[in-house]
Protein backbone atom coordinates (compact mmCIF):
# COMPACT_ATOMS: atom_id res chain seq x y z
CA UNK A 1 0.00 0.00 0.00
CA UNK A 2 1.13 3.56 -0.71
CA UNK A 3 1.29 5.12 2.74
CA UNK A 4 0.58 8.53 1.20
CA UNK A 5 -2.99 7.32 0.67
CA UNK A 6 -3.56 6.58 4.36
CA UNK A 7 -5.59 9.03 6.41
CA UNK A 8 -3.43 10.56 9.17
CA UNK A 9 -5.92 9.17 11.68
CA UNK A 10 -5.03 5.61 10.71
CA UNK A 11 -1.38 6.11 9.77
CA UNK A 12 0.93 3.71 11.63
CA UNK A 13 4.08 4.59 9.69
CA UNK A 14 7.17 3.82 11.77
CA UNK A 15 5.18 2.33 14.63
CA UNK A 16 6.62 -0.84 16.16
CA UNK A 17 3.98 -3.49 16.86
CA UNK A 18 4.39 -6.79 18.72
CA UNK A 19 1.79 -9.50 18.10
CA UNK A 20 1.80 -12.64 20.25
CA UNK A 21 0.45 -16.02 19.18
CA UNK A 22 2.30 -15.46 15.93
CA UNK A 23 1.74 -19.01 14.67
CA UNK A 24 -2.03 -18.88 15.17
CA UNK A 25 -5.01 -18.23 12.94
CA UNK A 26 -5.40 -14.49 13.51
CA UNK A 27 -1.88 -13.16 14.08
CA UNK A 28 -1.05 -12.96 10.38
CA UNK A 29 -4.27 -11.02 9.79
CA UNK A 30 -3.30 -8.55 12.51
CA UNK A 31 0.15 -8.28 10.93
CA UNK A 32 -1.30 -7.54 7.48
CA UNK A 33 -3.60 -4.88 8.89
CA UNK A 34 -0.76 -3.16 10.75
CA UNK A 35 1.77 -3.45 7.92
CA UNK A 36 -0.72 -2.11 5.36
CA UNK A 37 -0.85 1.06 7.43
CA UNK A 38 2.90 1.42 7.77
CA UNK A 39 3.78 -0.42 10.98
CA UNK A 40 6.86 -2.53 11.65
CA UNK A 41 5.48 -5.87 12.86
CA UNK A 42 7.03 -8.58 15.02
CA UNK A 43 5.17 -11.90 15.32
CA UNK A 44 6.10 -13.82 18.46
CA UNK A 45 5.26 -17.37 19.47
CA UNK A 46 6.59 -20.16 21.67
CA UNK A 47 6.74 -22.32 18.55
CA UNK A 48 9.32 -20.33 16.60
CA UNK A 49 9.32 -22.77 13.68
CA UNK A 50 5.61 -22.30 13.02
CA UNK A 51 5.91 -18.59 13.67
CA UNK A 52 8.63 -18.33 11.03
CA UNK A 53 6.44 -20.33 8.64
CA UNK A 54 3.78 -17.64 9.06
CA UNK A 55 6.42 -14.98 8.41
CA UNK A 56 7.51 -16.76 5.23
CA UNK A 57 3.91 -17.04 4.03
CA UNK A 58 3.46 -13.33 4.59
CA UNK A 59 6.68 -12.63 2.70
CA UNK A 60 5.27 -14.58 -0.26
CA UNK A 61 2.45 -12.00 -0.27
CA UNK A 62 4.99 -9.13 -0.36
CA UNK A 63 4.98 -8.50 3.38
CA UNK A 64 8.75 -8.67 3.58
CA UNK A 65 9.50 -6.70 6.74
CA UNK A 66 7.68 -8.83 9.30
CA UNK A 67 9.95 -10.54 11.81
CA UNK A 68 9.44 -13.73 13.82
CA UNK A 69 10.62 -14.05 17.41
CA UNK A 70 10.40 -16.71 20.10
CA UNK A 71 8.23 -15.86 23.09
CA UNK A 72 6.74 -17.93 25.90
CA UNK A 73 3.96 -15.66 27.12
CA UNK A 74 3.84 -17.45 30.50
CA UNK A 75 7.45 -16.47 31.27
CA UNK A 76 8.31 -12.97 32.46
CA UNK A 77 11.94 -13.56 31.52
CA UNK A 78 10.86 -14.38 27.98
CA UNK A 79 8.83 -11.17 27.81
CA UNK A 80 11.82 -9.20 29.06
CA UNK A 81 14.01 -10.77 26.39
CA UNK A 82 11.65 -9.77 23.60
CA UNK A 83 11.24 -6.28 25.02
CA UNK A 84 15.00 -5.79 25.23
CA UNK A 85 15.44 -7.05 21.67
CA UNK A 86 12.88 -4.58 20.34
CA UNK A 87 14.27 -1.66 22.32
CA UNK A 88 17.81 -2.44 21.18
CA UNK A 89 16.67 -2.68 17.57
CA UNK A 90 13.97 -0.03 17.29
CA UNK A 91 14.21 2.07 20.46
CA UNK A 92 10.51 1.76 21.27
CA UNK A 93 7.36 -0.39 21.26
CA UNK A 94 4.23 1.39 20.14
CA UNK A 95 1.62 -1.37 19.91
CA UNK A 96 1.14 -4.66 21.75
CA UNK A 97 -1.50 -7.15 20.65
CA UNK A 98 -1.97 -9.89 23.25
CA UNK A 99 -3.27 -12.51 20.85
CA UNK A 100 -1.81 -15.78 22.21
CA UNK A 101 -4.22 -18.27 23.67
CA UNK A 102 -5.49 -21.81 23.83
CA UNK A 103 -8.46 -22.17 21.47
CA UNK A 104 -10.19 -24.92 19.50
CA UNK A 105 -7.35 -24.51 16.99
CA UNK A 106 -4.63 -24.91 19.65
CA UNK A 107 -6.06 -27.06 22.40
CA UNK A 108 -4.68 -28.01 25.77
CA UNK A 109 -4.44 -31.76 26.40
CA UNK A 110 -7.98 -32.18 27.75
CA UNK A 111 -9.57 -29.09 26.22
CA UNK A 112 -12.71 -31.04 25.31
CA UNK A 113 -13.38 -32.41 28.80
CA UNK A 114 -16.73 -31.53 30.36
CA UNK A 115 -16.94 -29.31 33.44
CA UNK A 116 -17.53 -32.13 35.93
CA UNK A 117 -14.30 -33.85 34.88
CA UNK A 118 -12.23 -30.91 33.70
CA UNK A 119 -8.64 -31.47 34.93
CA UNK A 120 -6.95 -28.90 37.11
CA UNK A 121 -3.88 -29.24 34.88
CA UNK A 122 -5.80 -27.98 31.86
CA UNK A 123 -7.49 -25.23 33.87
CA UNK A 124 -4.05 -24.03 34.96
CA UNK A 125 -2.49 -24.28 31.51
CA UNK A 126 -5.33 -22.38 29.82
CA UNK A 127 -5.39 -19.69 32.49
CA UNK A 128 -1.61 -19.34 32.32
CA UNK A 129 -1.59 -18.70 28.58
CA UNK A 130 -4.88 -16.88 28.05
CA UNK A 131 -4.87 -14.64 31.13
CA UNK A 132 -1.51 -14.72 32.92
CA UNK A 133 0.28 -14.36 29.58
CA UNK A 134 -1.82 -11.28 28.87
CA UNK A 135 -1.04 -9.93 32.36
CA UNK A 136 2.70 -10.41 31.89
CA UNK A 137 2.65 -8.79 28.47
CA UNK A 138 0.81 -5.77 29.80
CA UNK A 139 3.18 -5.58 32.74
CA UNK A 140 6.46 -5.81 30.84
CA UNK A 141 5.58 -4.00 27.62
CA UNK A 142 3.19 -1.62 29.40
CA UNK A 143 6.02 -0.50 31.67
CA UNK A 144 8.08 0.33 28.59
CA UNK A 145 5.16 2.27 27.14
CA UNK A 146 4.83 4.21 30.38
CA UNK A 147 8.49 5.18 30.06
CA UNK A 148 7.71 6.39 26.53
CA UNK A 149 4.52 8.16 27.74
CA UNK A 150 2.69 6.58 24.82
CA UNK A 151 1.47 3.23 23.57
CA UNK A 152 -1.54 1.17 22.60
CA UNK A 153 -2.33 -2.27 24.00
CA UNK A 154 -5.00 -4.46 22.39
CA UNK A 155 -6.00 -7.55 24.33
CA UNK A 156 -7.79 -10.16 22.25
CA UNK A 157 -10.81 -11.34 24.22
CA UNK A 158 -13.72 -13.49 23.04
CA UNK A 159 -17.48 -13.69 22.75
CA UNK A 160 -17.19 -15.96 25.74
CA UNK A 161 -15.53 -13.22 27.73
CA UNK A 162 -18.78 -11.28 27.30
CA UNK A 163 -21.49 -13.93 27.41
CA UNK A 164 -21.61 -17.61 28.26
CA UNK A 165 -21.09 -20.16 25.51
CA UNK A 166 -24.38 -21.39 24.14
CA UNK A 167 -23.94 -24.95 25.37
CA UNK A 168 -26.68 -26.30 23.09
CA UNK A 169 -24.78 -25.73 19.84
CA UNK A 170 -21.87 -28.06 20.63
CA UNK A 171 -23.19 -31.62 21.15
CA UNK A 172 -22.38 -33.85 18.20
CA UNK A 173 -20.07 -31.31 16.53
CA UNK A 174 -16.66 -32.31 17.90
CA UNK A 175 -16.21 -28.72 19.10
CA UNK A 176 -16.31 -27.54 22.70
CA UNK A 177 -15.75 -24.47 24.83
CA UNK A 178 -14.30 -25.39 28.23
CA UNK A 179 -14.89 -23.48 31.41
CA UNK A 180 -11.29 -22.27 31.65
CA UNK A 181 -11.48 -20.62 28.24
CA UNK A 182 -14.58 -18.64 29.12
CA UNK A 183 -13.32 -17.62 32.56
CA UNK A 184 -9.90 -16.62 31.23
CA UNK A 185 -11.44 -14.40 28.54
CA UNK A 186 -13.72 -12.71 31.08
CA UNK A 187 -10.52 -12.03 32.99
CA UNK A 188 -8.91 -10.48 29.91
CA UNK A 189 -11.80 -8.00 29.63
CA UNK A 190 -11.53 -7.15 33.33
CA UNK A 191 -7.74 -6.73 33.13
CA UNK A 192 -8.23 -4.40 30.16
CA UNK A 193 -10.55 -2.12 32.10
CA UNK A 194 -8.31 -2.13 35.17
CA UNK A 195 -5.22 -1.08 33.23
CA UNK A 196 -7.08 1.33 30.95
CA UNK A 197 -8.24 3.41 33.88
CA UNK A 198 -4.89 3.12 35.65
CA UNK A 199 -2.82 4.33 32.69
CA UNK A 200 -5.16 6.59 30.71
CA UNK A 201 -3.62 9.85 31.98
CA UNK A 202 -0.11 8.50 31.32
CA UNK A 203 -0.54 8.13 27.57
CA UNK A 204 -0.99 4.35 27.41
CA UNK A 205 -4.32 3.26 25.97
CA UNK A 206 -5.56 -0.25 26.79
CA UNK A 207 -8.51 -1.74 24.94
CA UNK A 208 -9.82 -5.18 24.03
CA UNK A 209 -11.10 -6.65 20.79
CA UNK A 210 -13.64 -9.45 20.84
CA UNK A 211 -13.88 -11.54 17.66
CA UNK A 212 -17.02 -13.46 16.84
CA UNK A 213 -16.85 -17.03 15.66
CA UNK A 214 -14.11 -17.14 13.03
CA UNK A 215 -14.71 -19.53 10.15
CA UNK A 216 -11.82 -21.98 9.86
CA UNK A 217 -13.18 -24.78 7.73
CA UNK A 218 -16.23 -25.32 9.94
CA UNK A 219 -19.02 -27.32 8.36
CA UNK A 220 -21.95 -29.53 9.19
CA UNK A 221 -24.04 -29.30 12.33
CA UNK A 222 -21.92 -26.71 14.14
CA UNK A 223 -21.90 -24.30 11.20
CA UNK A 224 -25.63 -24.73 10.66
CA UNK A 225 -26.42 -23.99 14.32
CA UNK A 226 -24.03 -21.05 14.50
CA UNK A 227 -25.44 -19.44 11.37
CA UNK A 228 -28.99 -19.72 12.70
CA UNK A 229 -28.01 -18.00 15.95
CA UNK A 230 -26.03 -15.11 14.47
CA UNK A 231 -28.00 -12.13 13.15
CA UNK A 232 -25.70 -11.77 10.13
CA UNK A 233 -26.32 -15.44 9.28
CA UNK A 234 -22.71 -16.54 9.02
CA UNK A 235 -19.40 -16.87 10.83
CA UNK A 236 -16.78 -14.18 10.49
CA UNK A 237 -14.04 -14.25 7.89
CA UNK A 238 -10.65 -13.88 9.55
CA UNK A 239 -9.97 -10.74 7.49
CA UNK A 240 -12.88 -8.91 9.09
CA UNK A 241 -10.92 -8.00 12.22
CA UNK A 242 -8.38 -5.90 10.32
CA UNK A 243 -10.31 -2.66 10.56
CA UNK A 244 -10.78 -3.00 14.29
CA UNK A 245 -7.10 -3.70 14.83
CA UNK A 246 -6.02 -0.62 12.88
CA UNK A 247 -8.61 1.51 14.64
CA UNK A 248 -7.50 0.53 18.14
CA UNK A 249 -3.79 0.73 17.28
CA UNK A 250 -3.98 4.16 15.66
CA UNK A 251 -4.77 7.72 16.68
CA UNK A 252 -8.26 7.21 15.26
CA UNK A 253 -9.09 5.79 18.70
CA UNK A 254 -7.16 8.39 20.72
CA UNK A 255 -10.11 8.92 23.11
CA UNK A 256 -11.06 5.23 23.36
CA UNK A 257 -10.09 3.87 26.76
CA UNK A 258 -11.02 0.53 28.32
CA UNK A 259 -13.35 -0.39 25.48
CA UNK A 260 -14.09 -3.92 24.30
CA UNK A 261 -14.66 -3.64 20.55
CA UNK A 262 -17.00 -6.50 19.65
CA UNK A 263 -16.88 -7.69 16.01
CA UNK A 264 -19.32 -10.57 16.07
CA UNK A 265 -21.96 -10.15 13.38
CA UNK A 266 -24.49 -9.27 16.07
CA UNK A 267 -24.14 -12.41 18.22
CA UNK A 268 -24.20 -10.43 21.49
CA UNK A 269 -26.94 -8.04 20.32
CA UNK A 270 -29.76 -10.48 21.11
Amino acid sequence: MNNNSISPLFDLSGKVALVTGGAGLLASEHAIALADHGAIVILADKNLEKCNQAVHELASKDYNKIEGFELDVTSKDSWEMVKNHLIDRYGKIDVLINNAGYTNQSKSKNFDAGFEDFPLEDWTNIMNVNLTGCFLGCQVIGKQMLNQSKGAIINIASLYGVVSPNHKIYPGTGISQPVAYSVSKHGVVSLTKYLATLWAEKGVRVNALTPGGIWNGHSGLFLERFQQLNPIGRMSDKTELRGGIVYLASDASSHVIGHNLIIDGGWTAW
